[in-house]
């Protein structure tokens, strides 16, 4: 489904690679873990993947394939059409996101209508189904609801709704829990592996908690300084790492009754 080919991406003309030579193969319904220190060009290697990197950022070296189309050949409309319905991005601060002066509901409702023809009516019952998917309760008045009305973990909750509301083929999250609290963390997870189970929805995850990636991902690449320095299965990356940065971020993880929980 998804295949990134020896991958390099540089801010400016002459700057070094934040990302260098970093290749990936997913299948449709996998989920592969992106772990490793901030820094390391994990969330550019993911905008890459989306075509939304920042200005004076370039793809410089490589190719991305997606459903065995080259996405650096896509143009302004065939991002459009594929964003947010075929891939979908949670970002790590969903809230920031959201337009601070107009209702949730007008932008949920506007994002749905750019996507797919349907009645404003329709998109706004779909996006209280949505919200309250994702533990929001009374979605109508989450909708009705300015951004500042709600906490960081309630934006955050609407953007994580947003991008799921087409069931992507292919989903990329950003530390999509760490605005979260443990208990709201679980729950999204949950909601994050279902999506997986009934749509096949690949899912791309970046994050700093290995006890995420261990508990969600088939695969797992760990990232320092911009390059892959160790990648396989969950178990070969928790059981035999090959490298000593991925060694040292497993000691690192806390240990209760001398039980290691990833």
């Amino acid at each position: 489904m998804l295949q990134i080919q020896n991958v390099s991406i540089a801010y400016g003309k002459n700057g070094s690679p934040a990302v260098d030579k970093v290749s990936l193969e997913m299948k449709q319904g996998e989920i592969v873990g992106i772990v490793g220190e901030s820094g390391s060009g994990k969330t550019t290697l993911i905008r890459g993947v989306l075509g939304c990197l920042p200005r004076g950022a370039t793809v410089s070296q490589g190719e991305i394939f997606f459903g065995g189309k080259s996405l650096l050949a896509y143009s302004k409309e065939e991002w459009r059409r594929l964003r947010g319905t075929e891939i979908s991005i949670i970002f790590q601060d969903s809230g920031a996101m959201i337009n601070p002066i107009r209702r949730i509901g007008s932008q949920y409702v506007e994002y749905m209508r750019t996507h797919v023809p349907m009645s404003p009516g329709d998109a706004w019952d779909k996006g209280v189904e949505m919200l309250e998917r994702m533990g929001l309760p009374r979605g109508d008045r989450i909708m009705r609801s300015y951004p500042f009305q709600l906490s960081g973990g309630m934006r955050q909750r609407v953007g994580i709704a947003m991008a799921m509301t087409f069931q992507p083929k292919l989903l990329l999250a950003d530390e999509p829990t760490s605005a979260l609290d443990v208990s709201t963390q679980a729950q999204i997870v949950r909601q994050m592996l279902e999506l997986r189970e009934k749509y096949r929805t690949g899912i791309l995850l970046v994050t700093h908690n290995l006890g995420v990636a261990a508990y969600m991902a088939d695969k797992i690449l760990v990232m320092k300084e911009g390059r892959v320095v160790d990648a396989g299965s969950r178990e070969e990356i928790l059981k035999n790492p090959s490298h000593e940065y991925t060694r040292n971020l497993l000691a690192s993880v806390p240990t209760m009754g001398g039980e290691r929980f990833v």
